[in-house]
């Protein structure tokens, strides 16, 4: 079910449906603000039948339609559809291979915290973003305004890397702080979902 953030209405998913109540609409069970160029916001709600499609896709991308149709007692059209609707929403955001970093040779991993000018904040984590050697960029509260996880072949080359290329940015402040990680116990991209 969708609701209406405004009127409160409900809608099952599944059917066409448009509706307008003072600037939103509902088109296919997706609640969109009217001013979509401009202001997008969508609330796309998933249902069970998402949430059971998303939990094996996490665990298994390769699956065929058929599989996946024959494990959830679903059409395969009506899994096909599903996933087709869960890309565009961007509930999915890609597909693909995660690889373990030491066995090919990357064997160094540190989170780096940066504190920097705040009106260059934007900027600066788009410039690191840039970068091969990061993972993931995230402006943050906290102690650090910037986080960043970093990957490098050795040590020699991660603190190279930080010297170089972070260190040299216009508004990056003088300390950064370095967690370099010794044994990961867990690394995932999967959500559990409920």
């Amino acid at each position: 079910m969708v609701t209406c953030p405004k009127c409160g209405e409900e809608y099952s998913l599944g059917r066409k449906i448009n509706h307008s109540c003072k600037g939103f609409s509902i088109e296919h069970g997706v609640i969109f603000n009217d001013d979509r160029k401009n202001n997008p916001w969508n609330c796309y709600s998933i249902d069970e039948v998402d949430k059971k499609i998303l939990n094996v896709l996490q665990r298994n991308d390769k699956i065929s339609y058929r599989e996946l149709s024959e494990k959830l007692e679903l059409a395969a059209s009506t899994i096909h559809n599903r996933v087709v609707k869960l890309i565009e929403e961007e509930i999915i955001k890609q597909f693909g291979a995660i690889v373990d970093p030491e066995k090919i040779g990357y064997n160094s991993i540190a989170i780096v915290g940066l504190s920097v000018d705040p009106m260059k904040m934007k900027q600066i984590a788009e410039i690191i973003s840039s970068y091969d050697e990061t993972q993931l960029v995230a402006i943050s509260t906290g102690d650090h305004d910037i986080i960043a996880q970093i990957i490098a072949k050795d040590e020699k080359s991660l603190w190279n890397f930080i010297n170089i290329k972070i260190k040299t940015i216009n508004g990056i402040k003088p300390h950064i702080h370095v967690s370099n990680f010794l044994d990961i116990f867990k690394s995932t991209h999967s959500i559990k979902i409920a």
